[in-house]
């Protein structure tokens, strides 16, 4: 489950070119590891995308630089990305690539408690 006040995004329309999320202020640097959850619902056929989390001491998009990248997405699905971080903001980044017609659905990026259930 999403904490709904650290969400880097949630898509209310589908994600069809890159994204640059707003900076999100988690109010100083992290005591431990925390896991974030990226649920991409679509992949349009020859695309891909990249999520990676940024973090910065401030709010201007130049001073971000990238915290955690995740692995080349070319199917629909999960995946959890973990960082730890020393500075105040985060932000998503989703990089578009494909030769195909680019539709994601509605991403989600956020925090989830940490660990993840693959049991199932």
């Amino acid at each position: 489950m999403f904490d709904k006040n650290l969400m880097l995004l949630d898509s209310v329309t589908d994600v069809t070119a890159d994204v640059t999320g707003a900076a999100i202020d988690f109010r100083g640097e992290d005591p431990v590891e925390v896991h974030y959850r990226c649920v991409v619902p679509a992949v349009g056929e020859d695309t891909s995308c990249i999520i990676k989390i940024q973090e910065s001491d401030t709010t201007s998009s130049g001073d971000f630089t990238d915290l955690v990248v995740g692995a080349s997405i070319t199917a629909p699905g999960d995946q959890y990305l973990r960082a730890r971080s020393k500075k105040r903001y985060r932000r998503v980044v989703i990089t578009t690539a494909g030769t195909g017609t680019k539709n994601f659905g509605k991403v989600r990026v956020g925090v989830v408690a940490a660990g993840e259930y693959t049991n199932w």
